[in-house]
């Protein structure tokens, strides 16, 4: 008798199982449609391509010519910790109503020499950095 209960306590208990897999397969719906629409990727700007050519290679001239000094303090809030440079990576690019955001990770290490990344958003309009984030 014990053995007739607990093959019905299993089988019940896989039944169940297997029916709230079926049911759940009908009725979920996944998930919902994204409310934001995504932004149209573009290339990477020249202007801020140039940007980041400059601190990748330690350029103070050319990053000086490029944006003002205003955004040199932003880029430098936007790199801290990093003190020394050792690599840029462009990530992506999208138009945001008339203005391009281009992103990218820095990599580099800091004064006490542990490696460090950070990330930033430069914005461009008339091909120009007006931007960073």
């Amino acid at each position: 008798m014990n053995e007739a209960r607990a093959v019905a306590t299993l089988s019940l208990f896989v039944i169940g199982i297997l029916s709230g897999v079926v049911l759940h397969a009908f009725v979920d719906k996944g998930p919902g449609e994204n409310p934001y629409p995504a932004l149209p990727k573009v290339d990477e700007p020249r202007a801020a391509h140039d940007v980041v050519a400059a601190i990748a290679a330690d350029d103070a001239q050319s990053l000086s010519r490029l944006i003002d000094a205003q955004m040199l303090s932003d880029l430098d809030a936007a790199l801290q910790p990093i003190t020394d440079v050792r690599g840029t990576k462009f990530l992506g690019a999208v138009d945001s109503e008339g203005r391009l955001l281009s992103a990218y990770v820095v990599t580099g290490k800091t004064t006490e020499g542990i490696d460090f990344v950070v990330g930033f958003v430069l914005r461009v309009a008339n091909d120009q950095v007006v931007g960073v984030n």
